[in-house]
């Protein structure tokens, strides 16, 4: 699976994939989303960590060599599963093609990966679009079927037509899931807050009472003499710790 050199765009740097890799064929519902199937989801999983091996294996891109564990936390899961067992794309899809309503099939194909400072996504397009035909109007008895009219005794085909319905409300946003390695890093990044949070609260407690001893044993500091507060980290200071802390 050749991968070509990172190329910068505006969004970050492209690794095109050439030849492009097809997936397997998806099909799209009325309402705009993608069907996900678990061939897709097998496929997805073993390109995935194709691709990471591939660029792992590509040292000389890099600033320094990269790590396998560091690129494995860039580069997410294409899909997840839900509490309810229920698989959902979990990177950015095409967008569905055809008209507003319609439903078909297609194919994904992948491009190549984009890469940022924080996250490695694939970027897909779509081939071999099949949309379905829809009809125009629906008749509430079938083509054949007539009933009766009020009043006069003829009978007559009724009908219900698109441009009569009102639109839907915009569906949702999809809800983004979160996976056990995204979980992970928020305790961590936590559990370093309080951390840090209870070492100043210690070191305040510590010079408060260094302070009062060194009164106690030597009495005011004369106006000739620098005060503590002289020694107070500066803003510069400041940054460079929180830096280097993080």
């Amino acid at each position: 699976m050749p991968l070509h050199p990172p190329k910068r765009n505006a969004a970050g740097f492209f690794v095109a994939l050439q030849p492009p890799a097809e997936t397997p064929r998806l099909s799209w519902t009325a309402t705009g989303t993608w069907n996900l199937s678990e061939e897709w989801s097998v496929w997805a999983n073993q390109k995935r960590q194709e691709l990471l091996g591939e660029l792992v294996s590509h040292g000389s891109w890099f600033s320094k060599p990269p790590r396998h564990d560091i690129l494995e936390s860039l580069f997410g899961l294409w899909d997840t599963k839900n509490l309810q067992g229920v698989r959902n794309f979990f990177c950015k899809v095409p967008e569905v093609p055809g008209s507003s309503g319609s439903t078909g099939s297609a194919t994904w194909t992948l491009q190549g990966l984009l890469m940022t400072s924080t996250s490695i996504t694939p970027v897909w397009a779509t081939t071999d679009v099949k949309e379905e035909e829809t009809q125009d109007t629906i008749s509430l008895f079938g083509d054949g079927d007539t009933v009766d009219s009020e009043g006069d005794g003829e009978k007559e085909t009724r009908e219900i037509r698109f441009d009569e319905i009102e639109d839907a409300p915009a569906a949702a946003a999809p809800t983004r899931l979160r996976n056990r390695e995204w979980e992970a890093q928020k305790f961590m990044a936590k559990e370093r807050v309080r951390e840090f949070r209870l070492k100043a609260q210690i070191a305040e407690r510590m010079a408060a009472r260094e302070e009062a001893r060194f009164y106690e044993k030597f009495g005011d500091l004369d106006d000739t003499e620098s005060h503590f507060s002289e020694y107070d980290l500066t803003d510069e200071e400041s940054d460079a710790e929180s830096k280097e802390s993080s």
